[in-house]
């Protein structure tokens, strides 16, 4: 740059005034002066050993996609691996990448892998890879991949292989038809149904979130989730909220997800309410105070309006 001044180089104008502005010393006592020799080399060495702390993508997935392919890698490696990959996975264009070199199809095979945390690892690559990118979709569902996630959601003997994998299906399915219809192929309705009778919470929530995207991106769907006594499963649920203390954050969710999804399905199916549904949503809207429940009162409220009248004085 030699005796070129700050106003001949915009970055390194604005770098400097950034900087300024966290000074102590306040911004009228500032004087703007061009950078000496000693402070632009200072700066230039500092700008080259940050980019040489930041790798390529592309090279660092390679890198990554080694490990997991090497048989002698250990395990502690090839979690790292996967986890970094995962990481990259969240770029679309680095994703696509990914499925370009074949480093998602060697990923993919992992969650085939007898070992739950890197099995597990790879349902998040997946889960990663997919969202917002059509062609990684139609390849998951083209493939193994969906039969398997499905299989794994069902059968996994791990607690979090089963969450995992039922987050890629849902990061997989929610708003692509294509991948909808061939998850209803391999009967992923009865998988989903089954995982929401679940008594791991963090799995019964998950499947609440997709049945309710599935249900509002294709109402169509309601009858049949309806006709597999999804709403009674609701419904239990949403009387079983009644009796509980809802001080806890974390079942703020879990009730706001239930009660939308029960609303969605009496809206655009015939959902036969319980003969105590009165009292239980009275009960729950009830129990449910200060503004943070606001949302869930009101789906109670208009589940009561939903609510067919009464023909014989029971509550219904």
């Amino acid at each position: 740059m030699g005796e070129d001044n700050l106003q001949s180089h915009p970055n390194w104008n604005a770098i400097l005034q950034w900087s300024l502005r966290f000074q102590d010393e306040p911004s009228e006592n500032r004087v703007l002066e061009p950078l000496d020799q000693e402070r632009r080399e200072f700066l230039m060495r500092a700008f080259e050993d940050y980019a040489a702390m930041t790798e390529d993508p592309v090279k660092s997935m390679r890198r990554h996609l080694e490990v997991i392919k090497n048989p002698a890698s250990s395990k502690e490696d090839c979690v790292v691996a996967l986890e970094e990959i995962a990481f990259h996975a969240e770029d679309i264009d680095e994703a696509n990448d990914l499925y370009l070199m074949g480093g998602l199809q060697v990923c993919c095979a992992y969650i085939k892998h007898y070992d739950p945390e890197l099995q597990s690892l790879a349902c998040e690559v997946i889960a990663s890879a997919v969202q917002n990118n059509e062609k990684i979709v139609q390849f998951a569902s083209e493939t193994f991949v969906l039969s398997d996630l499905l299989k794994l959601v069902d059968t996994a003997q791990h607690e979090m292989v089963r969450v995992k994998s039922l987050l890629a299906v849902s990061c997989l399915v929610r708003g692509n038809k294509g991948a909808l219809d061939k998850f209803n192929e391999l009967d992923g309705c009865n998988v989903i149904v089954r995982s929401l009778q679940s008594p791991v919470p963090k799995l019964q929530l998950k499947s609440l979130f997709l049945l309710s995207s599935i249900c509002l991106d294709a109402p169509d769907q309601c009858k049949v989730y309806n006709s597999m006594g999804v709403p009674q499963q609701l419904f239990a649920m949403c009387s079983k909220f009644s009796t509980e203390d809802h001080t806890a954050e974390t079942h703020d969710a879990s009730i706001l997800i239930t009660l939308k999804l029960l609303h969605t399905l009496a809206i655009h199916s015939k959902v036969d309410f319980p003969h105590d549904a009165l009292t239980s949503f009275t009960t729950l809207r009830d129990s449910l105070g200060g503004d943070r429940f606001k949302e869930e009162r009101t789906f109670c409220t208009l589940l009561i309006k939903l609510r067919p009248p009464s023909t014989d004085g029971v509550d219904r």
